[in-house]
């Protein structure tokens, strides 16, 4: 098991995390449809859906999919924000460290919560 993080920060409203839709799978089942995790990356591709991620041990593959989500103004602010119709996602958003490794810029980061180390 891994060792206890905490999130930390605030949001900084860039809407990096609004631009995609994310999806978890079961890994191994997955695979033997498509007959092998290059076939499904063929596949997926031409859905625009990436894989990001793949773990055997949790037997987990990750996708991300280009779907920017439907409150965001033109702007890229979101309509419900500070809104009681934030989906919970969105509120928790940040999760993992995972989440945010392709989003420099997001004001969250994550700290163990054993003493001096960080993350």
């Amino acid at each position: 098991m891994g060792e206890p993080i905490e999130r930390m920060g605030e949001c900084h409203s860039c809407s990096e995390c609004c631009q995609t839709v994310n999806m978890t799978v079961v890994r191994d089942i997955t695979i033997q449809q498509h007959g092998s995790l290059k076939e499904l990356e063929l596949y997926l591709s031409y859905r625009g859906i990436r894989v990001v991620g793949s773990d055997e041990e949790e037997n987990r593959l990750y996708y991300s999919m280009a779907v920017p989500c439907s409150e965001l103004t033109k702007d890229n602010r979101c309509r419900v924000h500070d809104s009681p119709n934030k989906p919970l996602i969105c509120l928790r958003f940040p999760t993992t460290k995972q989440d945010i490794e392709e989003i420099p810029d997001c004001g969250y980061n994550f700290q163990s919560t054993r003493r001096g180390a960080n993350w």
